[in-house]
């Protein structure tokens, strides 16, 4: 009896999604990072990572949405970046500092930090440029 729990057990484990936590280089590289400008579209705040939205215009008019990976939210509620914080600036400016994607995939970064559009700079993300770091606030 004893293994036919135990054999349940773990197809029920097995059926739940996996949710696998990677590390910064994995995904992201460090010596491809610059700082975007745009307009903030939209927050999601949640765990593991937090995410904002930021519609960039190209060079040649054309507008894209570029995709920046925060921290948890509890780390971002522990450096002052807290909802309420990042909605004031939707439908308005920030820089976000990015590094892109390893993969390629065009228009996804994580962020070490936004300007915020009352100027105020919050610290989003780990810092892996640890010379350039983020402009005063």
């Amino acid at each position: 009896m004893k293994v036919v729990y135990g054999i349940v057990l773990s197809v029920l484990c097995s059926a739940a999604p996996a949710l696998a936590h990677h590390s910064f280089s994995a995904e992201f590289d460090a010596t491809k990072c610059s700082d975007i400008t745009g307009i903030l579209t939209k927050v999601n705040y949640e765990n593991p990572h937090s995410y904002i939205f930021v519609n960039v215009t190209q060079p040649d008019g054309k507008v894209v949405e570029a995709t920046f990976q925060l921290s948890s939210t509890t780390n971002l509620k522990r450096g002052g970046a807290d909802r309420p914080t990042l909605m004031k600036s939707v439908c308005k400016q920030v820089t976000v500092r990015g590094c892109a994607a390893r993969t390629g995939e065009p228009n996804r970064y994580a962020s070490p930090w936004i300007k915020l559009a009352d100027g105020t700079v919050q610290r989003v993300g780990q810092d892996v440029e640890a010379n350039l770091g983020a402009p005063e606030r």
